[in-house]
């Protein structure tokens, strides 16, 4: 991390209100080992970080939401897509059992910032925010943290989204970001469609596979010991205006299929992540059945090597 002069977010960083995003809150004295038995990280990072990645499966292995965890005093924030965060928030409850746990939707607004270019440092509200250290609490509570594997980004969580005057970006934007940063999340159309390592997760740092047992573990862990890691993550552009919601179907050589994870349409071109047989994913893929509407493979910022594990580069 190197040092840049300090800038004021409403001149030069830009930002958008996040309205497809929701926080969930765990808290509770029993909400650290309770979500240590659920989750695919070791929740003993967020001691030393304040932020780490992670997933939750089911089961069967397969992922219901994947995102970074914020530790944010005695509890924990978990921003996630809309769409799924009341169904995880009800499924979760069901394993609290009698544990010391809360588990609760906030309706605080989430903004993401961009444009912060790898600096340590700027101002927001009139306040010094340190990024890369972990969260910051603004004076009027609402947190700061930089998102994980990507040094241009960060979440601003609480009334000073809302506030703050910012160089205005579009929501597309966010997304955009973290396709093409090979940082996937869940939504209600792509849940339990696949287990952690087809979406790079052990890739990226968010999966423990040094900590105890947690659900879906058994699976996770076969995949990874026994090398049968078939299919991964990749991203694709598409110079041909088309729609590819999540879960759609994509279709390569032969009879090989592969699945959207993300797609943010950018005008006439897309971009998107995709999970296809590591075996085809260097053949040509195609957005429609008629193989009219081409995709282009395009880099990753982290290595995909389907023999092994890795972090962020």
């Amino acid at each position: 991390m190197y040092h840049m002069p300090d800038k004021s977010v409403g001149e030069k960083i830009k930002a958008t209100r996040l309205e497809g995003f929701q926080v969930l809150v765990i808290s509770g004295s029993d909400h650290v080992e309770f979500l240590q038995g659920q989750l695919t990280q070791d929740l003993a990072t967020l001691k030393t970080s304040g932020t780490s990645l992670a997933g939750w499966a089911s089961a069967k292995g397969r992922l219901l939401a994947a995102g970074q965890l914020i530790a944010a005093g005695d509890e924990i924030w978990w921003p996630l897509p809309a769409d799924i965060i009341k169904g995880v928030a009800k499924r979760l409850q069901m394993f609290v059992l009698r544990a010391d746990v809360k588990i609760v939707i906030s309706t605080t607004p989430i903004s993401g910032l961009f444009g912060l270019d790898g600096q340590d440092q700027l101002r927001i509200a009139g306040e010094s925010v340190q990024i890369g250290t972990g969260p910051t609490r603004l004076a009027d509570h609402s947190l700061v943290v930089g998102v994980v594997g990507d040094p241009d980004r960060a979440w601003l969580i609480g009334p000073t989204a809302e506030t703050t005057r910012f160089k205005p970006a579009d929501e597309s934007t966010w997304i955009l970001q973290s396709i093409r940063t090979g940082l996937p999340f869940i939504v209600a159309t792509t849940q339990e469609l696949f287990i952690p390592q087809m979406l790079n997760l052990d890739l990226i740092g968010a999966i423990s596979f040094d900590k105890g047992c947690y659900v879906g573990q058994e699976i996770v862990a076969r995949t990874q010991n026994l090398g049968r890691i078939k299919r991964r993550m990749y991203r694709f552009t598409t110079d041909q205006a088309t729609n590819l919601p999540p879960g759609a179907g994509l279709y390569g050589p032969g009879n090989a299929t592969g699945k959207v994870v993300i797609f943010s349409e950018q005008g006439t071109r897309g971009e998107l992540l995709a999970v296809l047989p590591i075996e085809d994913a260097s053949g040509a893929w195609f957005a429609d059945q008629a193989r009219n509407i081409k995709l282009n493979n395009q880099p990753l910022p982290y290595q995909a090597d389907p023999g092994t594990s890795g972090e962020l580069t």
